[in-house]
């Protein structure tokens, strides 16, 4: 099968979106697909070094299409470390440019499948839902909303913001672009349930429920023991905003510590909420048991890893959780509220899930709470729960994930499906063509 891979962010070795791009592209072609990955410039020196190794599958080739203009507009959002700002807005443009790429180069095609995967989320996902050929989006993710019950302890802005959130996932369904997406697409994975707010009801046959999170390296570390009389040293890796329930993991934290058990916590990341949460370390008591690392580099948190004794990820909604990938690998259990993406991943086998719904902030605070004291007085069952967490992890490898995405699609697709519009790709065994502008011609060859 000869596939369109639609990738905004795609980048080799990486984590969160680019990681998800690279990996599904890799795997599909390792498949025996003939994969041509549209992508952005963001990691296109990265992208050609990886092609330099002739390592990749034969029939995996990279596309990378920019115009000049567009570049300067995301750029500006990274110069000024406000990439929100323009990140989104970058993606929706883009969309319509790679459209407009499509089908000028693209034409006389024999392309037999359109899949988007990147960005991953039910916010105008893809405008090449417009072209003749079946087209599968996701797994997408987004949607999930945080309990009101849940935003009680929110400063006004953050408040406000949710709300405005929440208001614009019950917009979606009417939004021309979004709607347009999921009606003309043949297959719709979503990782939660909650994504299903945007999909309009007519088209929810078509919808699938998969996490979508893989892990390319399915080696795990054993395990580490507590010592006696050392304490229960708890991490927590992600941004520093209200929505990640940092703030109920500090109270889970004064708890715990109220009770006579010995823990502390490592925060790793930035955010705007920093501040006030080193106000309420203060208020509660437990500044000397908490540490701020701020922000670190991968290969320093995957030691971090190593050195505590389970994972604090007490977000309150998040489609998936890459960060419990990386703390599984490293045979540390987790310990997260019954929302979102990590409520669904984790099991009783490789973590506790501290019920949230309909629960007040007091009360998701003393479970998670629970949650610690437990494996606190009881070192055999965290000890058990480690080695499930590392099994746990094996069961997200690359391969497995998308072999079984692949699995419903051909399962789901009808057999002899129309070939669409797009053009045969001329490049030698792993071509990278690089396009800065919207009316520059595909190239062939190795660069």
């Amino acid at each position: 099968m000869k596939v369109l891979m639609s990738a905004f962010s795609c980048g080799p070795g990486r984590g969160s979106e680019p990681g998800v791009g690279w990996n599904m592209a890799l795997e599909v072609a390792r498949l025996g697909h003939e994969v041509v990955v549209l992508t952005q410039s963001e990691f296109a020196a990265e992208i050609e070094k990886e092609v330099a190794t002739g390592r990749l599958p034969p029939g995996l080739r990279f596309d990378v299409y920019m115009p000049r203009w567009l570049a300067r507009l995301r750029d500006f959002g990274l110069r000024h470390k406000q990439p929100a700002l323009t990140w989104h807005l970058t993606s929706l443009v883009w969309q319509f440019c790679a459209l407009l790429h499509v089908r000028r180069h693209y034409r006389d095609a024999g392309f037999d499948l359109i899949h988007h995967v990147t960005f991953a989320g039910i916010r105008h996902p893809t405008l090449l839902t417009f072209l003749k050929v079946p087209t599968v989006l996701g797994p997408l993710g987004g949607g999930d909303t945080i309990p009101f019950a849940l935003r009680k302890s929110f400063p006004w802005k953050y408040w406000l913001i949710e709300l405005l959130r929440d208001l614009h996932n019950g917009s979606l369904r009417i939004d021309p672009m979004t709607r347009a997406a999921f009606h003309r697409a043949r297959i719709i994975f979503l990782r939660t349930e909650a994504a299903m707010i945007a999909v309009p009801r007519r088209d929810r046959r078509k919808v699938c429920v998969r996490v979508g999170l893989g892990v390319a390296d399915v080696a795990t570390a054993d395990p580490v023991s507590r010592r006696p009389g050392e304490p229960l040293r708890l991490l927590y890796a992600g941004g520093l905003l209200y929505l990640k329930g940092i703030h109920l993991g500090l109270r889970a934290l004064a708890h715990v510590r109220g009770q006579g058990n010995d823990a502390t916590l490592t925060i790793v990341g930035e955010g705007p909420a920093r501040g006030d949460l080193e106000r309420l370390a203060r208020e509660l008591g437990v500044m000397p048991h908490v540490t701020f690392r701020g922000q670190v580099t991968r290969q320093q948190l995957l030691r971090m890893y190593g050195e505590h004794h389970a994972m604090l990820f007490p977000s309150l909604r998040d489609a998936g959780g890459m960060v419990i990938l990386e703390a599984w690998s490293q045979a540390l259990p987790v310990i997260c509220l019954g929302l979102g993406g990590p409520g669904k991943m984790v099991d009783e086998t490789c973590g506790r899930v501290v019920p949230a719904l309909g629960r007040s902030e007091a009360a998701c605070a003393l479970g998670l709470s629970e949650a610690i004291v437990s494996l606190a007085m009881d070192e055999r069952a965290r000890l058990l729960l480690g080695r499930g967490a590392a099994a746990r992890y094996q069961q997200f490898a690359w391969p497995d994930i998308v072999a079984g995405l692949y699995g419903e699609i051909n399962a789901r697709l009808p057999r002899g499906m129309p070939v669409g519009e797009a053009g045969r790709f001329s490049h030698s065994r792993h071509g990278v063509a690089r396009h800065t502008a919207a009316d520059v011609h595909a190239t062939g060859g190795r660069r």
